[in-house]
């Protein structure tokens, strides 16, 4: 877990040998969505602030370039975006409107693990969910060598830990060569966002302890990294096309799953349905409460990841704890 610092901590101790002049102009860092801007803000602190393409209540899933976005990724010396599985809309523009940028797609990192998407939306019986957890261990060994199609894995990379430590390594050393006179700097910043990341993961190990066995439901599947990584036990989504309405058909499947487990939580993001949820919500003994994966309700910056995370491991804790033991 710690395999990052130590070479990080070996580049930083180089650059801090040397004096660090800040440079009157730093490069134009463009990044599309809010947790991976605030981990390339926490990297680039006291030096410059980050681009950020999807603003205000803007989603990867339902997103469509506009001027000023177009604007943004042709001024980028660098653009910082997940890549195919996220927000397949930037294909075409980065390959048109940042030629002369450098490009760093995070899916294709080594630092960065994938999984493949669950696949229709409520994975329903424990045997095919243990199954498919062996499938998705699997596709992490094979990932190093696919660097084509990635359109079937899941982009909310950073909802895992060990991702955000790769995104903060990649970003540290591409600043640091584009940027060589502010190294020390950025690799510094780092090092202490790693550091910031451990304690975060031993409090939310800590919040989630209790409640690991509880069942929850999502609304739209993005939190598999977060479920996988901290153990815990989602047992489905109602979609996995946010940006879609609910068929009737789907709706009675999801009602008749949620009978069938009984007590549970359901969580939605904002903007998804309340009536929705309500009429779900009325199959059953449930509980429900609200996740934020992409951070839509905190203020952009080097703190959101760390907000975001925090929040999301409260908001669990809260809701699998009214559900108590089954």
């Amino acid at each position: 877990m710690k395999i990052l610092h130590g070479s990080m901590m070996a580049l930083a101790g180089l650059w801090l040998s040397q004096p660090a002049i800040a440079k009157p102009e730093t490069p134009s860092v463009l990044v599309t969505v809010r947790p991976i801007h605030s981990l390339v803000a926490a990297v680039m602190d006291g030096i410059g602030e980050p681009v950020l393409l999807l603003k205000g209540g803007q989603t990867p899933h339902s997103y469509s370039l506009n001027p000023s976005g177009a604007k943004a990724i042709n001024d980028a010396d660098i653009v910082v975006w997940v890549g195919e599985p996220l927000e397949m809309f930037l294909e075409g523009p980065l390959e048109t409107l940042a030629a002369d940028a450098e490009v760093i797609e995070l899916a294709v990192e080594k630092h960065v693990t994938l999984l493949p998407n669950r696949e229709g939306g409520v994975w329903l019986v424990e045997e095919d969910h243990d199954h498919e957890n062996k499938h998705d261990d699997d596709a992490h060994e094979d990932h190093a060598d696919d660097n084509h199609d990635h359109s079937h894995y899941d982009g909310h990379i950073w909802m895992d830990p060990n991702n955000a430590r790769g995104v903060i390594r990649v970003v540290a050393d591409a600043l640091s060569i584009t940027d060589s006179e502010n190294a020390a700097i950025y690799l510094q910043n780092a090092e202490e966002a790693l550091l910031k990341i451990d304690g975060m993961e031993t409090e939310l190990r800590d919040t989630l302890s209790s409640v690991q066995e509880m069942p929850f439901l999502v609304s739209h599947d993005a939190l598999q990294y977060f479920d996988k990584y901290f153990d815990l036990n989602a047992v489905g989504a109602f979609t996995t096309t946010p940006d879609r309405a609910l068929s009737a058909r789907r709706l009675s499947e999801i009602r008749q799953r949620v009978k069938e487990i009984g007590s549970l939580c359901l969580f939605s993001e904002p903007g998804f349905s309340p009536k929705t949820m309500g009429v779900v919500a009325e199959a059953a003994d449930v509980s429900t409460g609200v996740v934020d994966p992409l951070g839509m309700e905190y203020e952009p910056g080097k703190t959101l990841y760390f907000a975001l995370m925090r929040g999301l491991a409260a908001e669990l804790a809260r809701c699998l704890g009214q559900q108590g033991p089954r």
